[in-house]
């Protein structure tokens, strides 16, 4: 099979979708397949034979020539999370009218394709096989996610301030997708919450290793592969609602609701106090279950030979 995956930016970032996306490729490829990857800005490039593997972050801006390359050709397109959660409610049909060309969407959560009004096949991001954390010796906070409005640190960064204890907060993710906004929530931010930016697999692997437990405060999140690259390694876990959580043990985390930082604090503040809710949290979260990138890999290549 021939694959060729249409993406948007650097196809090297490292956020959640772009991660998936590079495992996809290197899975698929592994597997004796030819994947052509295409960093698209403005127009389409001439595109051999083959199936074609759409980004949603890309999709819906192509409009008229996605439509038109739809018709022409078997088309899916990928949707980590839908743009009208990113972009405002004002997108959304733009959005659905896109996607309904598409030979198939795959989602990569149930919420993800509950939050568009369109038939998705769902296809999860899978995990790898990996030692417990360490940790530090039970004062520090991880927090994985990009910063930007969406993944809400201003929220978490209010929690702090009202978190008794020593424990502090490190941030990774990228600084420069929303850099005014990261700017602000950096400036607004208490000493003991630190942003290190985006660090590499081997740099991040290493902050979970030393963490003691993981926060995310995001607003919307459809699937999370940083709380699930935590829950495989047994790391106690306080987040808002995300994808990865539907459909399975509700003991594996702590919920809060989104936009809370009351409710947050509270919650970052038993993980601290308690030393078996920590301990039960991290058991529930190793017996999770969820899958492995080999899994997923073969599910997607199933997806498109199927076109």
């Amino acid at each position: 099979m021939i694959v060729h995956v249409l993406s948007v930016g650097d196809p090297a970032q490292r956020t959640g979708g772009y991660l998936y996306n590079a495992r996809m490729v290197r899975g698929l490829r592994a597997g004796g397949h030819t994947v052509c990857v295409h960093r698209v800005e403005g127009a389409l490039p001439e595109l051999g034979p083959g199936v074609i593997l759409a980004d949603g972050l890309l999709w819906t801006d192509l409009g008229p020539a996605g439509a038109a390359l739809a018709r022409q050709r078997p088309v899916a397109v990928l949707v980590h999370s839908p743009l009208w959660r990113e972009q405002g409610h004002a997108r959304r049909q733009e959005e659905e009218r896109a996607l309904r060309p598409a030979s198939r969407v795959i989602a990569t959560s149930r919420r993800t394709a509950g939050d568009l009004d369109v038939d998705a096949l769902v296809v999860e991001p899978g995990t790898d096989p990996v030692p417990a954390a360490v940790g530090s010796g039970g004062t520090r906070w991880l927090c994985v996610a990009t910063v930007t409005p969406r993944k809400g640190h201003d929220v978490l960064a209010k929690a702090v301030r009202a978190l008794p204890g020593s424990w502090s907060v490190r941030c990774a993710g990228s600084l420069t997708r929303a850099p005014r906004w990261a700017d602000q929530v950096q400036g607004s931010a208490p000493e003991r919450v630190a942003f290190l930016g985006e660090l590499d697999a081997a740099g991040l692997a290493a902050e979970y290793a030393a963490a003691d437990a993981v926060v995310h405060a995001a607003h919307y999140e459809g699937w999370g592969m940083g709380l699930a690259e935590a829950l495989v390694r047994g790391l106690p876990v306080v987040s808002t609602p995300a994808g990865l959580f539907e459909g399975r043990d509700p003991d594996a985390w702590l919920p809060v609701p989104a936009g809370d930082s009351t409710a947050l604090a509270a919650a970052m503040a038993r993980v601290q106090d308690e030393p078996a809710l920590r301990g039960a949290l991290g058991s529930a979260a190793r017996g999770l279950g969820l899958p492995d990138w080999p899994t997923q890999v073969a599910a997607l290549a199933r997806a498109l030979e199927a076109l």
